[in-house]
């Protein structure tokens, strides 16, 4: 009996450790489910947050100027089913995994996380946009090497015995001196004038050869003085022979450094001194001298003027053979009638690459605002479809869809808002900046226009 009893309570302690076993295997497993639930959720709710202390989906360096909220807002991160990546059977399925009990501002908040569209392109061309209208146009007065700082004119003056011959009744130093006072007065204020006369000494026979061959002399250097310079201009008299290559070769010791030299030969003959003033003038450009070398003849045989052209020719400037004194102040006219249309030329020239530039610059504007628009139509539709699945999804809720949509609609207000408002913005400082550079072309070349109006008509008095 004893030992029944025994038994029957070892039976009984088996069981209940069996049951006892079973039950806490049971709760553990329960407990690791509810566990593993909320790891789950834990880990969803730090992925959150650390979502919220992501570094900037933008570089702030990268923009001139400080963002505003509207253009933070469009570089923020971007959905995961924006662009191409766009799936709205993938969509449905993240918003059938939302939870019922969000806010209004956390489904929006979600659908924006999925569908939130690239704007980065377009908002950083609009804030680091260059709205400066900048025409660099050469002037005429300007060499396109930006060392050079002025222009020098250089009037070499034949002073050999010949030009004691007369031309139309005057003598050809006369005609050549008046021609020549004229000249000078209507050069740019600015300018240089150097005045050198060549053969100015002895004669023009055979034993004073030597001495003549080997003068020039320089009578005049510096700005335009009417007095000073009609002086030393009357202190040249004819007397020699002709040593142009030595004038030539003399200019170097005339002038300074970064000046564009400007050369009139004017006589009445060739080379008489054995000199060549071709190879002169090629070795003055060697040398560095920016120079253009003009010849003007008095009254030169066919012989002789082909052999000054040859000068001119190396010098990059013009021949021109006249035969009265009237002809020569022609000449001389025409030197500012080209400068007049050069300055109007560029003055055109300016404006007309302001105006291209502008035009430019504005339909860039225009494109950026309608692809920004493009943008956010596209996100529009894609929220508002994704709007009434939500809708659809937690019909039995007591979410205030209204208020989603209100939110849906804010962002697409400010976003087309902002490109329509920047466009005109950046296209109002395109228009203005390029008035403010048109008006500066056309005051210069006006002006310019203008004082070669003045010097042309100071040599017809």
């Amino acid at each position: 009996m004893k030992k029944s009893i025994i038994f029957i309570l070892l039976i009984c302690t088996i069981v209940l450790t069996a049951c006892s076993e079973e039950e806490s295997s049971s709760k553990n497993n329960e407990e690791q489910t509810i566990t593993d639930d909320k790891s789950v959720i834990v880990e969803k709710n730090e992925s959150d947050e650390e979502g919220e202390n992501q570094p900037l989906p933008y570089d702030e360096s990268d923009f001139k100027r400080p963002l505003t909220d509207v253009e933070k807002m469009m570089l923020d991160y971007n959905g995961i089913y924006s662009g191409s990546n766009y799936s709205e059977e993938d969509l449905y399925k993240k918003i059938d995994q939302l939870p019922p009990n969000l806010t209004e501002q956390e489904y929006y908040d979600k659908l924006l996380n999925l569908l939130k569209e690239d704007y980065s392109s377009e908002v950083e061309t609009l804030v680091n946009f260059d709205d400066v209208i900048n025409v660099n146009l050469e002037r005429p007065d300007e060499n396109i090497d930006t060392t050079i700082k002025n222009i020098r004119y250089v009037i070499l003056l034949d002073a050999s015995g010949s030009m004691f011959g007369q031309i139309n009744g005057i003598t050809k130093m006369e005609a050549a001196k008046e021609s020549i006072e004229e000249f000078a007065q209507g050069l740019p204020s600015d300018s240089s004038i150097s005045l050198r006369a060549y053969g100015n000494k002895g004669s023009n026979k055979q034993e004073d050869k030597l001495l003549s061959c080997s003068s020039t002399e320089e009578v005049y250097s510096g700005n335009f003085n009417k007095e000073e310079f009609n002086k030393s201009l009357g202190s040249i008299q004819p007397s020699g022979w002709t040593p142009i290559a030595l004038a030539l070769e003399s200019i170097k010791n005339d002038i300074n450094d970064n000046e564009k030299v400007i050369v009139y030969v004017v006589s009445d003959g060739i080379e008489t001194c054995g000199g060549d003033p071709v190879e002169v003038v090629k070795e003055l450009k060697e040398s560095g001298i920016d120079i253009t070398v003009n010849i003007i003849g008095f009254d030169i045989d066919d012989n002789g003027q082909r052999l000054l052209k040859e000068v001119s020719d190396e010098g990059n400037g013009e021949f021109k053979n006249v035969n009265s004194q009237q002809e020569l102040n022609k000449y001389l006219r025409q030197q500012y009638e080209v400068q007049q249309y050069k300055w109007s030329n560029w003055k055109d020239s300016g404006v007309e690459q302001a105006t291209q530039i502008s035009d430019e610059k504005k339909l860039q504007i225009v494109d950026i605002e309608d692809e920004i628009k493009n943008i956010a139509n596209t996100e529009y539709e894609h929220l508002i479809n994704a709007h009434a699945y939500l809708e659809k999804t937690f019909e039995e809720s007591n979410i205030d869809f209204d208020e989603i949509a209100s939110l849906i609609n804010e962002r697409y207000s400010e976003i087309s808002k902002y490109a329509r408002d920047t466009s005109e913005s950046i296209r109002s400082n395109i228009m203005m900046n390029n008035s403010e550079e048109i008006r500066n072309y056309n005051e210069e070349g006006d002006n310019k226009v203008n004082e070669n109006i003045i010097e042309k008509s100071k040599v017809n008095e």
